[in-house]
């Protein structure tokens, strides 16, 4: 198994090969040895939450198009998903709430660990039921 690096992710995910900063053959190469490797490639929630949020607040998808992303990389034969269950969860709350994908992820990997609550200030998180505002 190989672990991936958000920039590798966001590569495989995006055709961002006319930014300037980018080698233009960056995308192919990642398209390359992701599909005709023959390997696996790991996802951990860090590089999926990055993730999320360039999707989200660069690139300016909407919540139903990363749900749509994520579940074909849950479902890629090729790619494991650090706790893919927590991650669905996560991706359910996220798409039908107003907080951001790490918030709801936070969340689910506190409550898979024992907790009975996520202590925060966000309100937008708050609205959760997996939270518990802390102060008005």
């Amino acid at each position: 198994m190989i672990g991936l690096d958000t920039n590798i992710l966001l590569r495989w995910l995006l055709d961002d090969s006319g930014v300037e900063d980018n080698a233009p053959e960056q995308a192919k190469l990642v398209a390359r040895v992701i599909l005709e490797s023959g390997d696996t490639f790991f996802v951990n929630h860090i590089v999926l939450a990055e993730t999320i949020w360039v999707l989200r607040n660069k690139a300016g998808q909407s919540r139903k198009v990363i749900e749509e992303i994520v579940s074909r990389l849950i479902a890629s034969a090729n790619v494991e998903m650090e706790s893919g269950e927590t991650v669905r969860r996560a991706l359910d709350a996220f798409v039908g709430g107003k907080a951001d994908f790490a918030d709801y992820l936070i969340a689910e990997v506190n409550a898979a660990a024992g907790c009975s609550t996520t202590l925060t200030f966000d309100r937008k998180a708050a609205q959760h039921p997996s939270f518990s505002r802390l102060g008005k």
